[in-house]
């Protein structure tokens, strides 16, 4: 009886020694990672996150530009000059194509005064240089900005040459009549009212002849247009001959022709004068052309006294009517 209480202890000890080595044979790596999927089947935003995070990092310290560099290279190489002007007008910097539009040689402007206006509220033209008729035109912008705590102007010289010149020859074709060179209506309006401000001003007399071509159409309709043509370019060349070159002279309409002239504080006779010159040219012109080929012009004259109100309108309608008085005697004459 004892014996047999004996073995059954004894058995149950060795099952217990195996049920113990079974246990730690048995493979334990697997558990965390179960542990780490349910983790993250748990809460998959917190995965998106950190995916999102690890995404954004910034690039490497040697792809960043260098912008101060940049900007020194942008300022030394620009087609346009660039100069720093303090509040006094001194130049602190200026780069090579400044240099260049000042005729500058490198260094030497620092710390002269800058030749020009500096306004940072509009735009400027100016004339660089002058070559014989050639000129070299700039346009000008200047920006304010700080340099520490002083005021500085950076001022932008830009080549506009071209443009410049563009527009004068656009000018010169609104202003300027094809055929015979002369100022066409337009220009001569703008000019000779310029002028008459200038003469009440000065206190300056003034004489306005109009004159008409006699018989274009009659050219026109015997010898055609390209005759008719001649003989207004003809005329020009005349009016152009007789009167001085402060004076103006304009194609008016189709066969008028005006001229503003100032009267000498010598002599009253100025107008008169200038009238005896202009039938002396005509003349002389005529000599040398065939009978079937002269030309003749009849002419008006209005004077403007100092001390009154200049009207060109009522100038030229004086003259105007004067003008016809004489093409109304000459048919009588006939």
């Amino acid at each position: 009886m004892v014996r047999a209480v004996a073995k059954k202890k004894s058995a149950a000890k060795k099952s217990a020694a195996k049920r113990k080595s079974a246990l730690k044979k048995k493979p334990v790596a697997k558990k965390p990672v179960a542990k780490k999927k349910a983790a993250s089947r748990k809460n998959p935003l917190k995965a998106k996150v950190k995916a999102k995070r690890l995404s954004r990092k910034p690039a490497s310290k040697a792809l960043k530009p260098d912008l101060d560099g940049m900007g020194e290279i942008l300022v030394r190489n620009s087609p346009d000059g660039i100069v720093a002007v303090d509040k006094d007008g001194t130049i602190r910097y200026l780069n090579s194509a400044a240099e260049k539009f000042l005729k500058s040689k490198p260094g030497k402007m620092v710390g002269k005064k800058f030749q020009y206006v500096v306004d940072p509220h509009r735009p400027q033209e100016v004339t660089l240089t002058k070559i014989g008729r050639r000129e070299r035109v700039a346009e000008i912008r200047a920006v304010e900005t700080k340099l520490g705590r002083e005021k500085i102007f950076i001022v932008s010289i830009h080549d506009i040459t071209e443009r410049a010149n563009m527009e004068a020859q656009l000018r010169a074709l609104s202003d300027v009549d094809p055929l015979t060179g002369l100022l066409n209506r337009r220009g001569f309006v703008e000019s000779a009212n310029w002028q008459l401000t200038l003469a009440q001003r000065q206190k300056w007399g003034m004489s306005l002849f109009f004159l008409d071509l006699d018989g274009l159409k009659w050219i026109n309709d015997e010898f055609g247009h390209l005759e008719g043509d001649q003989a207004l370019i003809e005329t020009g060349a005349i009016l152009r001959k007789t009167v001085r070159r402060p004076d103006l002279i304009g194609r008016y309409a189709g066969d008028e022709f005006t001229i503003l002239a100032f009267e000498s504080a010598e002599r009253t006779d100025s107008a008169d004068r200038i009238v005896e010159r202009l039938r002396k040219n005509l003349t002389t012109h005529n000599d040398k052309k065939r009978p079937d080929r002269k030309i003749s012009f009849s002419i008006g004259v209005a004077h403007y006294i100092p001390g009154n109100t200049p009207s060109l309108d009522k100038l030229i309608d004086e003259a105007d009517f004067k003008m016809y008085e004489e093409k109304r005697s000459k048919r009588r004459t006939r």
